[in-house]
C-alpha cells in the first residue's frame, strides 16, 4: 500500500500548487476558477481520508476504531461530490437552484447511508478489532459517482456550446480517467486508483483550461482574433459558405478622452455582452480589434440576417436605458 501513499502525497502537492495558481489567476473566469477549486479541495480531503484509512487499516490498535470509521464516512460520503461539482460546471450552473437540489438528492441519500454505516456496516464495516471489510451497499457511492460522470460527459458532448468539437473530445477524455479508476477499483479491491486518477484528471483539466484560454479575449470573454482566423481558415479549407456580421463601436475614442479608459473598457465589455447574447443562437462572436467584433455563422438568408440586426437594435435600446454612456454600434454583413 505504501506506493499508493507516495502517489497520493505527490497528487496532494500538485493539487495544492494548482489551487494556489487558480486563486491568483485573473485570466480564467471566476466561475471556472470556483469550479476547479471546489473540485480540487474536495479531492484533497478525499486523498487525506484515503491515506488515513490506509495507515489505520494496517494497525490492530483498537483505539483507532472510531477515527477509522470517521475517515471512511468522510471518504464514502464525498466520493460522488467531485463528479457532481464537475457536472454543474458542464451545466454552467453552480448556484443552489431547484435543479441543483434535485440533482443533489443522491448525494444526501449516500451521505446518510454512509453515516449510518458507522454502526450498521451497510457501506463499510470496521469491527471492534479495527478490521475493515466492505458492506453490502459498498458500491453505492461509486455507482452514484459513475452516474454523475456519465451525465457530465453527455452534457459536454451534446450541450456545451462554449467548446469546439475537438475541445469537447479532449474534455470528455480527461474525465474518462477517473471513470476508469472507479471501475478498476470496484473490480480489483487492492488496486487503489479512484482518487489518484481523479487528481490526475483535475490537473489535466487545469492544463486544458490554460490551453483553451488562448482562444478567448481576456477583457470581454468572447473569442479573440486568433480564434477568428482559425475559424475562417476552416471555412476556407472546407469550401463552406458563411454569413459574417461585422460590428464596430462608435464614439469609443470620445468616451476614452472625456470619461477615461475605464469607462471605455466598460463600454467594450457591455457591447460584447449585447452582441454575444443577440447572436449566440446562430453563430460565434469574436473580438478582432479594439472596438471591432465579428460574428461567424453558417450561411443564412438575407431576411434572417436583417431580423438578427433588428433584434440587436432592440437589445441595445434596453441596455442603454441604464447606461450613462450610450452604446452606438455600426454594423454590416
Amino acid at each position: 500500500m505504501m506506493p499508493y501513499v507516495s502517489m497520493y502525497v505527490l497528487a496532494i502537492i500538485a493539487l495544492c500548487f494548482t489551487i494556489y495558481l487558480a486563486n491568483r489567476n485573473f485570466v480564467f473566469s471566476n466561475y471556472n476558477n470556483k469550479v476547479y477549486i471546489y473540485a480540487a479541495v474536495t479531492t484533497l480531503v478525499l486523498l487525506l481520508a484515503e491515506i488515513a484509512t490506509i495507515f489505520m487499516e494496517r494497525s490492530s490498535n483498537t483505539a483507532l476504531v472510531i477515527p477509522h470509521r470517521i475517515a471512511n464516512i468522510i471518504g464514502f460520503s464525498l466520493c460522488p461530490l467531485v463528479p457532481f461539482i464537475l457536472l454543474l460546471f458542464a451545466k454552467n450552473n453552480i448556484k443552489f437552484s431547484f435543479y441543483t437540489r434535485v440533482l443533489g438528492i443522491p448525494l444526501y441519500v449516500n451521505a446518510f447511508i454512509c453515516i449510518v454505516s458507522y454502526k450498521s456496516g451497510w457501506i463499510f464495516l470496521v469491527d471492534a478489532q479495527n478490521q475493515y471489510s466492505r458492506g453490502d451497499l459498498f458500491l453505492l457511492p461509486a455507482i452514484i459517482g459513475i452516474i454523475y460522470y456519465v451525465f457530465m460527459l453527455i452534457t459536454i458532448i451534446k450541450h456545451c456550446d462554449k467548446y469546439e468539437k475537438n475541445d469537447k473530445k479532449v474534455f470528455a477524455s480527461i474525465f474518462l480517467v477517473p471513470l476508469f479508476g472507479i471501475i478498476t477499483q470496484i473490480l480489483f479491491r487492492d488496486i487503489l486508483l479512484i482518487w489518484g486518477s481523479t487528481a490526475v484528471s483535475l490537473l489535466l483539466y487545469y492544463i486544458f483550461l490554460c490551453e483553451i484560454q488562448f482562444s478567448y479575449d481576456i477583457q470581454t470573454g468572447v473569442k479573440n482574433r486568433t480564434a477568428f482566423q482559425k475559424e475562417m481558415d476552416s471555412y476556407d479549407k472546407g469550401n463552406k459558405n458563411a454569413t459574417i456580421f461585422v460590428i464596430d463601436i462608435n464614439n469609443l475614442k470620445k468616451i476614452n478622452d472625456v470619461y477615461g479608459h475605464k469607462a471605455g473598457d466598460q463600454m467594450i465589455l457591455d457591447a460584447a455582452k449585447v452582441i454575444n447574447e443577440n447572436f449566440i443562437s446562430i453563430g460565434k462572436t469574436y473580438r478582432i480589434g479594439g472596438d471591432e467584433f465579428c460574428i461567424i455563422c453558417k450561411e443564412i438568408s438575407k431576411e434572417l440576417a436583417e431580423k438578427f440586426l433588428s433584434s440587436l437594435d432592440d437589445l441595445l435600446i434596453k441596455v442603454n436605458e441604464n447606461n450613462q454612456n450610450k452604446i452606438v454600434l455600426a454594423y454590416g454583413y
